[in-house]
């Protein structure tokens, strides 16, 4: 009961943390096999929010095809959640920054699965930093990561389901400052401004 500490929870106790009053939820809200026979492909699957929303998706029935670079990090991936959901997952090489490894990705995701009906555009990159202090070239690596490789992944994979005239639900992780700006991640803003207005 929320008034089972008493009713002095009202006067903000502050050595009371909120957890005690509202536990974080431990499972997820969807009932079993919400996603199953769905397909979703996630960029940056292999590690962080990326690899936790592949864990869900699994554990509700997705096929899912996880992206990222690093293909040593997606494999271990892939193999961890497989083993945990008892559902297949992909691990696909792909830089979205590059146009080609992109169309070449979602043509192996479209063999290996099918059509996705989940897109997650999760991929990033950041740097914390002054933004006097900014070379070019990080300010190019965040915004070809972020903007251009959210842009590259959501156009071919659109093309494909124009094709076959199959909708899918596309998702973009972006951030709070993408909308307030921010000092210290000045291309991280910029770059998901671009997702969000892209998304719209």
């Amino acid at each position: 009961q929320f008034f089972s500490r008493g009713p002095n929870v009202l006067h903000q106790d502050s050595s009371a943390p909120q957890a005690a009053f509202f536990s974080p939820l431990q499972k997820v809200m969807l009932p079993p096999n919400t996603f199953q026979g769905k397909v979703a492909f996630i960029t940056g699957g292999g590690t962080g929010l990326g690899k936790g929303m592949t864990t869900a998706l699994s554990s509700l029935g997705a096929k899912c095809v996880i992206a990222s670079r690093k293909l040593d990090v997606l494999k271990g991936t892939a193999d961890e959640i497989s083993s945990k959901t008892g559902n297949k997952v992909h691990a696909i090489q792909c830089d979205v920054r590059d146009p080609v490894s992109v169309k070449n990705a979602v043509a192996e995701t479209i063999q290996v699965a099918g059509h996705p009906d989940v897109v997650i555009n999760n991929a990033a990159g950041n740097f914390i930093s002054p933004s006097e202090r900014l070379s070019a070239n990080a300010w190019k690596t965040i915004t070809d990561i972020v903007l251009n490789g959210t842009a590259f992944v959501t156009l071919e994979i659109g093309k494909e389901l124009i094709k076959v005239q199959k909708g899918a639900a596309f998702l973009a992780i972006t951030t709070i400052y993408a909308e307030s700006g921010s000092g210290f991640v000045l291309p991280s803003a910029s770059a998901k401004a671009g997702v969000e207005a892209m998304s719209k």
